[in-house]
């Protein structure tokens, strides 16, 4: 039954049609809540292509919601998928200019598109995947100037190497 419903939903859709019915979700009524997170949401939504809308929201039913910690995670059950937004990307999204917050729920996006959640045998891979996925969306400085600003890591370092690839190799 879950599966009909899942077909239902995006059998024959546009992408607006999609944007509308991932915005009409009821846990989505935060993003709605505010000016300025709408218009920062479906821009970020209408900028990622209608097969991953599908996957992620629809066939993964994948919802976003606020909660506390530092910027944003996806969390993953057996049936559901969950993009937990954290005070600092919820409170760009607020803002006129939205600074980090797309390229860090692309990241995020990435992992739950990308099955992370089911084969994730090396946790640095998954997060170059997902940064990847990130900057083939169109957020690579964004990306980078995140990443610029965390705290010294070797994954840092590990991911910035791969964006910086990344560039010159599509430059």
């Amino acid at each position: 039954m879950l599966q009909n419903f899942k077909s239902y939903l995006s059998k024959g859709l546009n992408k607006e049609q999609i944007i509308a019915n991932i915005l009409s979700m009821p846990e989505h009524e935060w993003i709605k809540a505010d000016q300025y997170r709408q218009a920062h949401m479906t821009d970020f939504l209408e900028r990622i292509p209608s097969k991953v809308l599908n996957k992620v929201f629809f066939d993964e039913m994948t919802i976003m919601v606020p909660a506390q910690g530092k910027y944003a995670c996806s969390v993953s059950s057996h049936h559901q998928h969950v993009l937990l937004i954290f005070p600092e990307v919820f409170n760009m999204l607020g803002r006129f200019h939205d600074g980090w917050a797309k390229a860090i729920l692309a990241h995020e996006i990435g992992h739950v598109f990308l099955g992370h959640h089911k084969n994730c045998d090396d946790i640095m891979e998954s997060q170059v995947d997902a940064d990847a996925f990130a900057c083939d969306m169109g957020y690579l400085e964004e990306l980078e100037s995140f990443l610029h600003d965390q705290p010294e890591s070797v994954e840092k370092r590990v991911r910035l190497s791969f964006i910086t690839t990344y560039y010159f190799g599509n430059n």
